[in-house]
């Protein structure tokens, strides 16, 4: 990982943020060593199906790499998009006007809480500790059903230190943010999957991004999780009722005909 983000610098197609965090989007097409981590461990996805239940898919892979000096992420949570639960039956959140920057900003709680819709499993690729920019968490965040104010201190956050290897799970509605590295010659480097329930919305398209060389040796897991496959009616091919095991490419789907 370290090699692909040097060489994603050094052609100027790195993408930084927090001053010297390196995010290497879209790990799937770099190495097979991801596709692997995406099912490898079956404990891992036990976790992941405690929070979101039996079937779930990837929304993105990344792997972000935080240099030494990088400052600490905005405090956020994953599912930024929930919207609070009023309580005035007559009034309603419009999920389509909903953005990352008009989200309410609040430490105040809210009396119903919306379900948890994601999971982040994040692998650790070196050792993170409180120097070198472990992810800082606010327990039982998740459950306040409201959003964190971006900057604030949060002097009861707790760090996830581990050694390199493991796995890290959150509730996607947890406050969290990746920690300030303030070593002079550490990076600390992770792949984050995050994990959606199988109607909502990825971030990254799997089925029309993936390299054509990478999906053809997709095994029936990788998939599944990677969204190829349809969930009860959802990502068929035109038809309301049709159930697929899988949908077939573009360039195979039928075209006008006549008789």
């Amino acid at each position: 990982m370290e090699d692909q983000a040097a060489a994603e610098r050094a052609a100027n197609l790195a993408f930084f943020e927090d001053s010297n965090t390196q995010w290497v989007a879209n790990v799937m097409n770099r190495y097979s060593e991801f596709l692997e981590l995406l099912v490898c461990a079956e404990a891992s996805h036990e976790m992941v199906e405690y929070i979101l239940g039996s079937v779930y898919i990837l929304s993105c892979s990344n792997a972000p790499v935080v240099g030494p000096g990088s400052g600490r992420m905005a405090m956020h949570a994953d599912q930024h998009w929930m919207p609070r639960i009023p309580r005035e039956p007559l009034e309603h959140v419009r999920l389509g006007a909903m953005t990352f920057e008009n989200v309410a900003a609040t430490t105040d709680t809210c009396d119903f809480l919306f379900p948890p819709c994601m999971a982040t499993l994040l692998w650790t690729l070196a050792d993170f500790t409180s120097a070198n920019g472990a992810t800082v968490m606010v327990p039982a965040s998740h459950f306040s059903g409201s959003q964190p104010e971006h900057r604030a201190p949060f002097e009861n956050a707790a760090r996830a230190e581990a050694a390199a290897g493991s796995p890290v799970l959150w509730d996607g509605r947890t406050w969290h943010a990746t920690g300030a590295n303030y070593t002079s010659d550490q990076h600390r480097i992770g792949v984050t999957n995050n994990f959606f329930a199988p109607m909502i919305r990825r971030l990254v398209n799997y089925p029309y991004s993936l390299r054509p060389e990478v999906a053809v040796n997709l095994t029936e897991r990788q998939k599944q999780l990677l969204g190829f496959t349809t969930w009860t009616s959802y990502g068929n091919e035109g038809v309301p009722i049709q159930q697929l095991g899988y949908f077939d490419p573009a360039a195979e789907q039928l075209g006008p005909r006549r008789v």
